[in-house]
């Protein structure tokens, strides 16, 4: 679904149905090898702690969102230093990494080897031809997902440079990207937020605007096609922070809200959904005017978890998968999760529900919610994962995979069609091991120690540790851990960066990645706010020392 314009008809959610128990057995899928008295021992779900409902999102902050910068980055009080730490200060003796195929290595030469002072590593993949793997994988990523290709990528450009009113501080600076435009921000010394929008071909400032106000602190910013979205942090003394909304067109602030410290905010394609904590309600409001279009009464505070789908998943991502340019899901639903361990399907439209079920999850489970399936990861022993259907919540769920004795599943994530996530085997996570469940399985799973994120591209899946990324292909072959970053552009390429990502202004050499392909050396991004940066499938854009800079990679 793209983003439809205009307004969403009100409409007042009618009452829930009546909910459906859970009385006939849960038949095993057929992924996994569970036996039928392993399937009657026990509820699939904890009860619900009450002690967990703290736990909820911090307020201020989009739910499932991960803002710029990068996390491992320092938050300030404007014209405050950003304090240098091990995950955030740039690691310049760190080795660049080449990614090579097996039985291939490419000699340095003056194109493909910007920094000759730092030696390069290798990417290779683990067993079998070298060319038959990447000819394997790159199959894999064209049939699956129709449309995509490998990008044919550049050395970069010199960079076109937007220059602000107000020269960018390290109080905040952040970047996005959507279609043709880079949006900046940056916090002045008196925590006045101004954004700047700029065309990506020309370079040229399109507008700017300080229409966003004062903050202490600001956190994020966030671009949807009609609107751009600025938070400000919490306020220590109302303990509220803020969401306002600009114009994408021309900066004018449509509208503001003001939010508890434990609100979220939700995006479907026309409607923000804010869990109004103080209230006891969840409100549907229209993205482009601020006003309420419906709510509905949630008195325990609810869970709330949007439905994604495969083509949700598909465009640029950070490294823990936030998308960059969202598109609406073909799937304007969401699921919340309530305290009595009811879920309930609505509309983001007008927050009808359209299925109920009791008993199914607890707000502090780890819940996917993708491809018309919702997958359930509860804390009983052994931990396992649920499967029900969307569509018809009252069907028997599906039991996708259960854990060993003493081992925890987390990390749950869409990979394609199928569901992702890591087994670890009590507190030791140097043996994490990688599964992927669906239709069509990996054969066994792949062991990548300490993972923190899995980031789908196309059928393969990137497992994102602190300092490196491995990439595991569609049928489960590992590829050698790479120093750096690697992000998603779309469905078959991708971008690595030769160190994590900061607030503080440094270089970054980076090189571009078709699915299945060598990389591709496109040179170095310097003296940028590496944390701060986004990107397409054509552009990087960041906050740099003073200004704003946009780099191409394709012609």
């Amino acid at each position: 679904m793209r983003y439809a314009q205009g307004v969403s008809e009100a409409a007042t959610p009618t009452p829930t149905p009546a909910t459906v128990d859970r009385n006939p057995p849960i038949p095993a899928g057929p992924a996994d090898p569970t036996t039928q008295a392993e399937i009657e021992y026990a509820d699939p779900v904890d009860p619900w702690a009450a002690a967990e409902a703290a736990a909820i999102a911090a307020g201020g902050q989009p739910g499932g969102y991960t803002p710029h910068p990068y996390p491992g980055a320092t938050w300030t009080i404007p014209g405050a230093a950003v304090e240098p730490t091990a995950e955030n200060e740039a690691r310049t003796s760190r080795k660049r990494p080449t990614w090579l195929w097996a039985g291939g290595a490419v000699e340095p030469t003056a194109e493909n080897e910007p920094r000759k002072s730092r030696k390069r590593l290798t990417w290779l993949w683990a067993g079998g031809a070298a060319v038959g793997v990447a000819a394997a994988v790159t199959a894999a990523a064209v049939i699956f997902w129709p449309g995509v290709s490998p990008i044919d990528f550049v050395p970069l450009r010199e960079p076109k440079r937007v220059t602000p009113t107000v020269p960018v501080s390290s109080a905040f600076a952040d970047a996005e990207v959507l279609g043709d435009r880079a949006y900046f921000a940056s916090a002045d010394e008196t925590g006045t937020l101004r954004v700047v929008a700029a065309d990506t071909a020309k370079g040229s400032k399109l507008w700017e605007s300080a229409g966003a106000g004062q903050a202490t602190l600001w956190k994020a910013m966030y671009a949807l096609p009609d609107v751009v979205l600025l938070y400000s942090g919490l306020d220590s003394v109302t303990s509220t922070s803020r969401v306002v909304a600009l114009d994408a067109g021309d900066g004018k602030r449509l509208w503001e809200q003001r939010l508890g410290s434990y609100d979220e905010i939700h995006f479907g394609s026309t409607i923000a959904l804010w869990t109004n904590r103080e209230a006891k309600r969840l409100v549907g409001i229209d993205l482009t005017d601020g006003k309420e279009k419906w709510s509905t009464e949630d008195p325990d505070s609810s869970a709330i978890h949007p439905v994604t789908t495969v083509k949700d998943l598909s465009g640029p991502a950070g490294a823990s998968g936030r998308l960059f340019s969202p598109e609406a899901s073909d799937d304007d639903r969401f699921v919340q999760v309530d305290a009595d361990q009811t879920v309930t399907v609505r509309g983001f439209g007008d927050g009808a529900p359209t299925g109920s079920l009791a008993g199914a999850a607890s707000t502090s489970d780890e819940i996917v919610a993708h491809d018309g399936r919702l997958y359930v990861k509860g804390s009983a022993a052994p931990q396992r994962i649920l499967s029900y259907d969307l569509g018809d919540l009252g069907k028997n769920p599906v039991i996708v995979h259960t854990a060993p004795p003493s081992y925890s599943l987390s990390k749950l994530s869409p990979c394609g069609v199928r569901l992702c996530f890591v087994q670890t085997e009590g507190y030791d996570r140097t043996k994490d091991e990688v599964f992927a469940v669906g239709e069509t399985s990996w054969a066994k799973p792949v062991g990548v120690p300490e993972v923190e994120a899995l980031v789908p591209v196309g059928d393969a899946v990137l497992a994102v540790g602190d300092e490196t990324t491995t990439l595991i292909d569609a049928e489960g072959r590992k590829g050698r851990p790479e120093t750096g970053i690697t992000v998603r552009l779309d469905a078959g390429n991708m971008l690595r960066f030769s160190d994590s990502l900061s607030s503080s202004v440094s270089d970054r050499t980076a090189w571009g990645i078709p699915l299945g392909e060598s990389a591709v050396p496109l040179g170095e991004i310097a003296d940028v706010r590496s944390a701060s940066c986004s990107w397409n499938t054509s552009v990087i854009a960041c906050a740099a020392e003073e200004d704003y800079v946009m780099y191409r990679f394709t012609d």
